[in-house]
């Protein structure tokens, strides 16, 4: 029978086998116009996990007159990219790469399809209202008008309407009865977005808007629940305002008692899609 020390070194070596991964990187780099990224560095992080090292380093590039890069040396189990140039921001939601064999889909370089990456060409930030409001409210099945700018809640106008609807007596997993949310935005559109993309989304997206966005419950679901956490992007008033919304929303669980809705977010007043005050200084 192995020893523990024999045990050991077992999981060490097959550790080492899924997680020392020859390193190598074919990238380009292109803004949000398609155009190369022309001399920006990019610094590479290798993660080391073998069972005898447990720690991270480092290399370094420049991208060509093309936005072409390549990172090459050391074993790693994964490497984070870092593009850097004065003008441009990130605006790639994954810049890790794995390269382990311990993920069935472990990243395999081609240096004959070289991996592109997004960067934001800044072109001037735009003032920007930030949305930070939490209303606690009873439930009624009227519509509901929300103004972003200002904050307020009314029977109409504003920026968004949202109609909800729920089942009769008490709402809980243990008891659980059908609900609904319904986005409608004021003269304008909505997408909804997921978290990650929403934060490296620097201008508000021209079309593909939706005139609604239905969110239902049903009581047979076995993933039913009580609230809802969603992105959007809104365009409203007749495309004067273009906002970035976080939605968190909690149904009353007894009819008596409120709901609750959170926003966050900001909004471009000045009929512009422009949301680059948001890039991370």
């Amino acid at each position: 029978m192995p020893s523990e020390e024999d045990k050991g070194e077992q999981m060490k070596k097959g550790l080492a086998a899924m997680n020392d991964v020859p390193i190598a990187f074919y990238g380009r780099l292109e803004d949000q116009f398609g155009s190369p990224v022309i001399g920006a560095q990019i610094t590479g992080s290798i993660r080391i996990y073998n069972g005898v090292q447990s720690t991270v380093e480092h290399l370094t590039t420049m991208s060509d007159a093309n936005g072409f890069f390549q990172l090459k040396g050391g074993k790693g189990e994964s490497l984070g990219l870092w593009p850097r140039k004065e003008g441009y921001t990130l605006a790639a939601a994954g810049t890790e790469f794995k390269y382990s064999y311990m993920y069935a889909d472990h990243f395999t370089p081609d240096p004959s399809n070289p991996t592109v990456i997004k960067m934001w060409k800044l072109q001037g930030a735009e003032p920007l209202v930030v949305i930070d409001k939490e209303y606690r409210l009873p439930f009624t099945n009227a519509p509901l008008f929300f103004d972003l700018v200002t904050g307020n809640v009314s029977d109409n106008g504003g920026d968004l309407e949202i109609i909800i609807t729920r089942a009769t007596g008490f709402l809980s997993k243990r008891s659980p009865g059908d609900w609904s949310i319904e986005f409608k935005p004021v003269s304008g559109g909505i997408i909804e977005s997921e978290p990650a993309p929403s934060h490296i989304t620097y201008e508000a997206p021209a079309d593909s808007y939706e005139d609604d966005c239905l969110v239902r419950m049903n009581h047979e679901d076995r993933t039913w629940y009580d609230n809802i956490e969603k992105v959007f992007f809104l365009k409203s008033r007749g495309g004067q305002v273009y906002s970035k919304l976080n939605f968190d929303f909690r149904i009353n669980n007894d009819p008596n008692d409120t709901m609750w809705f959170q926003f966050r977010g900001v909004a471009n007043t000045n009929s512009s899609r422009n949301w680059e005050a948001t890039v991370p200084q």
